[in-house]
């Protein structure tokens, strides 16, 4: 999900985690990530919340549910900060598909958290992304997805597009990327 916002605003498939590129070569038909409405580039400040709420097994790999909280994350204009949203999450489904030797081999996990904001290498390590919907189908992700995030209903931000002198903190990642030279 983080590549996916990355490459998005950032308006190029290198803009996301190494690897991203290989892991949707099957949504290009469906995402122009490369798009670009003529604007520039905005400068996005803020923290933007996931949160996995749910994770099934499929024939060839995973489906997830996942939240995306970006009611604290502000684009810069003019000395300005905008909010990109209200206060409601979203509610979004990935799926993935598993590289062929992982269906067969339990393979062991290793934990990716350390201070880095991004990884340095490769993360999606032959996974494929075959569909990701903005819009979960089940309605009652929504107020799952609410409940998740850090901070209350009410003291989101109400409305997207409000105007502020000064930005929402840049949270630390959590859990953040490890140093790959480190592993």
């Amino acid at each position: 999900m983080e590549s996916y916002y990355l490459a998005i605003h950032g308006h190029a498939l290198a803009a996301g985690y190494p690897g991203f590129a290989d892991a949707t070569s099957q949504q290009r038909d469906r995402v122009d990530f490369d798009y670009s409405n003529g604007s520039g580039l905005e400068r996005l400040v803020g923290t933007q919340f996931e949160h996995v709420l749910a994770l099934a097994p499929t024939e060839d790999g995973w489906a997830a549910t996942v939240c995306s909280g970006n009611y604290s994350v502000m684009a810069e204009k003019d000395d300005r900060f905008f909010n990109l949203t209200g206060p409601s999450p979203q509610a979004e489904t990935v799926r993935i598909v598993a590289p062929e030797q992982m269906l067969s081999v339990h393979s062991e996990s290793r934990a990716a958290k350390g201070a880095e904001r991004a990884p340095s290498a490769d993360v999606f390590a032959g996974w494929k992304i075959a569909g990701h919907e903005q819009a979960a189908r089940d309605q009652n992700a929504y107020s799952e997805c609410d409940s998740r995030m850090p901070d209350a209903r009410d003291a989101r931000p109400q409305k997207a597009n409000l105007p502020h002198d000064a930005p929402y903190p840049t949270l630390a990642p959590f859990p953040g990327w490890p140093r790959y030279d480190e592993n």
